[in-house]
């Protein structure tokens, strides 16, 4: 199983909820699962998400943020256990500033990409999907 990882530190309002890009990734493959997470999110949700980082064999990270004054959150714990298992990760996207977001990706190196172009993501959403782990 390989994971679509869309991470939001964003005001609610500015996604209203809508992550297309997860449910993108996972019509491109029957063993791509899509899910977010929200900065907000309650700590189970956040554990809901790791256990599904933990049984994939690779994950794709998209983290969308549209203010850097908010704090990670939830999603802090989330970004500490996917470094400790960084080999999982393929790519990790920052679209927007944040510079928490930021450095907490730098350590993932050649992996990290900030990209705010949708088309130039789904791009890389393809090459994932193309690729069997």
């Amino acid at each position: 199983m390989r994971l679509f990882l869309q991470i939001n530190i964003c005001d609610w309002k500015d996604l209203s909820y809508q992550t297309p890009l997860t449910g993108y990734a996972s019509s491109l493959s029957d063993d791509i699962i899509g899910t977010d997470l929200d900065y907000r999110s309650e700590p189970y949700v956040a554990d809901l998400v790791l256990k599904l980082a933990m049984q994939a064999e690779v994950i794709f990270l998209y983290v969308v943020a549209t203010d850097n004054t908010l704090p990670l959150g939830t999603s802090l714990n989330v970004f500490n256990q996917l470094l400790r298992s960084k080999e999982k990760i393929q790519k990790a996207i920052l679209s927007g500033e944040h510079a928490m977001a930021n450095k907490m990706l730098r350590p993932l190196q050649d992996k990290f990409v900030i990209s705010n172009d949708e088309e130039t993501v789904k791009i890389m959403i393809r090459q994932f999907a193309l690729e069997k782990s």
